[in-house]
């Protein structure tokens, strides 16, 4: 299984994040989630169970993972998300606090050795998702971490 790729990125002014993971030889696909404040907008599936013979495997699985995640990059920025924005973040997701429609701007990403959260710079008001979390876990496993602990807290009392 190879770790995948975080982005986080901004589209008409609103801050989305993009993730890219492999679920292994045992469940050869892989997905990618668009994913606003947690929740997921969209997701790609792909399977390569065609390539697991191949005699660089992992090689394959990158150049696969890399091109759907720069898939769904390229379709935010290009808009195609632009409907499923509007109607479950409401038209007013892309206006800034003076009501103005904010311009979509260029989306950069963080050098390899920074953590992806650092795109977002530090003049944002919130805190943008996976702000201060770095992790090579998969998905599930930070989920179900979360639920433990959220678990142990409630059992002894504290929220």
């Amino acid at each position: 299984m190879l770790s995948g790729f975080n982005t986080n990125i901004r589209h008409r002014g609103v801050l989305f994040h993009v993730q890219t993971e492999d679920s292994g030889v045992r469940n050869p696909h892989i997905i990618t989630h668009l994913y606003h404040h947690g929740t997921i907008l969209s997701s790609e599936k792909s399977k390569y169970d065609d390539v697991l013979d191949s005699l660089d495997l992992e090689g394959e699985v990158k150049k696969r993972m890399e091109a759907q995640h720069k898939s769904m990059l390229k379709r935010l920025r290009a808009g195609a998300f632009d409907g499923l924005i509007d109607q479950r973040l409401g038209a007013g997701a892309s206006t800034d606090v003076t009501g103005s429609t904010t311009q979509p701007e260029t989306p950069t990403r963080p050098p390899e050795s920074e953590p992806a959260a650092a795109a977002a710079g530090p003049s944002e008001p919130s805190r943008p998702f996976g702000q201060n979390i770095v992790s090579e876990k998969p998905l599930d496993e930070v989920v179900l971490e979360y639920l433990v602990d959220h678990a142990r807290k409630r059992k002894s009392g504290g929220k």
